[in-house]
């Protein structure tokens, strides 16, 4: 489906920004088929962790909150002191096997909330926008795909609901092979799309190394079946001709972080999107943080690129007001 799409370019001379996007959701294992009944949020009570770097940095996080965090109370209150002390923001953040309506088949093709009839969709994301207004004051104006699945219908929802930036999209991400969308023509620079105007920030993704320009790969070996066959893409990666860097303390180090918004930064994308799952605040939830020393090591690399971004970057922290205002100026 064709859409207006209108492309957002900054000055050189304009400072970056960077949105710190959590998605604040509820404990699963990631490699076990989706279960409605996992819907434990115990790892929230070492949020404090996370927000005490933020704080001490001027950081201002968005949480994306999905349904199982956000219908209990008691972590929604944890959550709304930061929102009313004016520290953080709030948005929404949508897995549709825990969030009701619970009608449709569980599946991986139907985890996609973009894959959902429309009506459904929208039946899904009405109810989580009501329940964050409810327990959290606030309507929430950020929205976030669980597993990114940003669909054809998906901007019409978020039209109809008043929701003004999207976070969904990953640059140059591919996520066809399990039934999800194909994001390889995105690059890291957000645009509006559509009418009223929806404001698009991709998550951030940097292509690094010899055969690299502009943050992107001057070829993309994994198009091309007889380069699969030759395992091409794998050798050019271990030689450091191409390297994809996504801003996420998961599965990346700070050396590989800041290689990353450097290499954004120098090819003119001016707001960023580093990004994490509120899980891997705790240790044995995901893949990232098995033990207390993986936790510990994960908070310092947090603490260390963000500090990064800000004294040698010359960057800024910013929330989605922050971000809007920009874009409209632009």
């Amino acid at each position: 489906m064709t859409r207006s799409r209108t492309a957002i370019r900054f000055s050189a001379e304009f400072r970056p920004l960077l949105l710190t996007a959590i998605h604040t959701e509820e404990e699963f294992d990631w490699s076990k088929p989706f279960n409605r009944s996992c819907t434990d949020v115990t790892h929230l009570r070492e949020l404090g962790r996370a927000q005490e770097i933020f704080t001490r940095l001027g950081v201002h996080p968005c949480y994306l909150v999905d349904y199982p965090v956000a219908h209990r109370e008691k972590e929604a209150a944890a959550i709304e002191a930061l929102l009313d002390a004016g520290t953080a923001s709030i948005g929404a953040h949508l897995h549709p096997w825990v969030n009701p309506p619970l009608i449709e088949k569980l599946c991986r093709f139907n985890s996609y909330p973009g894959n959902l009839p429309g009506e459904i969709e929208t039946a899904k994301l009405r109810t989580l926008t009501t329940r964050i207004e409810q327990n959290f004051s606030r309507r929430p104006t950020v929205y976030l795909a669980g597993r990114y699945g940003f669909g054809d219908r998906t901007l019409a929802v978020l039209q109809e609901l008043g929701y003004r930036i999207d976070l969904s999209a990953v640059a140059g991400g591919d996520f066809r092979g399990d039934g999800g969308p194909d994001f390889r023509s995105y690059d890291s620079h957000c645009f509006w799309e559509g009418m009223p105007r929806l404001l698009r920030i991709p998550h951030s993704s940097a292509d690094v190394g010899l055969l690299c320009r502009d943050a992107r790969r001057l070829f993309d070996a994994e198009r091309s079946r007889a380069m699969r066959r030759l395992r091409l893409p794998g050798i050019l990666a271990r030689i450091g001709a191409v390297r994809r860097i996504r801003l996420t303390p998961e599965g990346f180090s700070l050396r590989e972080l800041t290689a990353g918004a450097q290499a954004l930064i120098h090819a003119g994308v001016r707001i960023l999107v580093f990004s994490f799952h509120s899980p891997s605040l705790a240790p044995g939830f995901t893949p990232y943080v098995r033990d207390r020393q993986d936790r510990d090591a994960f908070l310092q690399r947090i603490h260390d690129f963000l500090r990064i971004f800000r004294d040698e970057f010359g960057g800024r922290f910013a929330g989605p007001e922050t971000l809007l205002a920009a874009a409209e100026c632009a």
